[in-house]
Parts: C-alpha cells; structure tokens; sequence
C-alpha cells in the first residue's frame, strides 16, 4: 500500500507550497504535481499517476475538481480506480470518506455525495463562464473591452514572466519548435504563436524603415 497524492495548480504564476504541506501532514510517500489548466486533456502527470496507482493504494487529491475536467469525467475516473481498488480521498471534503463497516453501504454513500459534488463543481464552473461572457459583452457594448493583455512581455510588470518571455525569444531565435518551446516553459503554444508574430512584425517594420531610408 503506498500513500499517492496528486497536486495541480491551474497557471505558472501559482505554486504547490500550501497543497504540499497538507500532503506531508498525510505523510504521503509519492506526490505528482503539475501547473496545467484542468481543462487541458493532456494532464502528463495525472496519467503517470494512473499508470504508477496500484490495487490497495491510497490516494490524496487536494479539491474534487483536481480529479477531471467536467462531471463525467470526475466519476468515470473516481469509478476508474473503485474498480481497481484504489482509496481516493479529498482533503476539502473529508465527509466523502465513509467507514460504516458496511462497504455496500460506503459505496452508495459515496456515489450519493459524490454525484451532487460533481454536479455543484461542474455547475459553478459554467456560472463563472457565463459572468465572464456578460461582462465582456457589457464591455464590448460600452466599447471598452479591449481582449486579454499580453501578460510575456520584456516589459511585463511580473519579473517572472520577463524571464519567461525572453527565453521563448531566445528559443525562437534558435529555431526551437514551437511545441517545445511551449511545453519547456509551461504557455500555450498560441502564447508563443503570439510572441512569435509579434517579433516577425517588429523585425519586418525595421527592415521596412531601413529600405526608406
């Protein structure tokens, strides 16, 4: 039996430190962690823990929503590792870990509970969203929405983003695909796209500017 905890985080901006600490309090033994969007189907360290969890493991998610991307895919996984076995536990919910000593009884607690939580998760998710499209809709109306600024900028007011940005213009220099270079500093590949144009456009107007002159 091995303690397995699995920790996300949905930007690079954000980071483990309060996830891990609840984990060592757990004394988990195996921790797999990413910064990735739980929108994005590719979770490369979800699925090393879906290939690495064993029959009697038990594991350790920091919130429901860390498990899948909707509500269906939060129960097929959750029935994934039932099926084989496998404890899962929520460190925001610890009222989902039911020990009646009727494991029948356990079992349709837990679908009971677990089928609202899912639905409650997925159902603020898509509330959130809906905010967000109104608010953008009032703003375009009012004619001041202006899009999402570039945040990987040389000038970015994030130091972090900075460096960020001038390792992607250096990856780009070196004619690094854009799929590595997105993926070796956690953006999406349109993220790089972005910087990508931008460097073209501004080396196409100096070169326009030299031409005149």
């Amino acid at each position: 039996m091995t303690k397995i905890g699995y920790i996300r985080v949905s930007s690079i901006d954000q980071n483990f430190d309060r996830q891990i600490i609840e984990m060592e309090k757990l004394q988990v033994e195996k921790i797999f962690q990413e910064k990735i969007s739980g929108k994005n189907t590719n979770r490369p360290e979800f699925q090393k823990l879906l290939s690495y969890a064993r029959e009697g493991d038990i594991l350790f998610f920091d919130s429901l929503d860390r498990l899948g991307r909707d509500y269906d895919d939060i129960k097929e996984t959750v029935l994934y590792f039932r099926n084989n076995n496998i404890e899962v536990n929520f460190l925001d919910a610890p009222f989902l870990n039911f020990n009646t000593g009727n494991n029948l009884l356990d079992k349709a607690m837990f679908d009971m509970f677990l089928s609202l939580l899912s639905y409650i998760a997925q159902n603020e998710r898509e509330k959130i969203r809906d905010r967000q499209r109104q608010g953008i809709a009032a703003a375009k109306a009012k004619g001041i929405y202006k899009g999402r600024p570039t945040v990987y900028t040389e000038d970015s007011p994030d130091p972090q983003k900075q460096i960020i940005y001038h390792n992607i213009v250096s990856m780009l220099a070196a004619g690094d695909p854009v799929v590595h270079i997105a993926k070796k500093n956690h953006v999406s590949r349109e993220t790089v796209y972005k910087i990508k144009r931008k460097l073209d456009l501004s080396a196409s107007e100096n070169d326009s500017k030299r031409l005149s002159n």
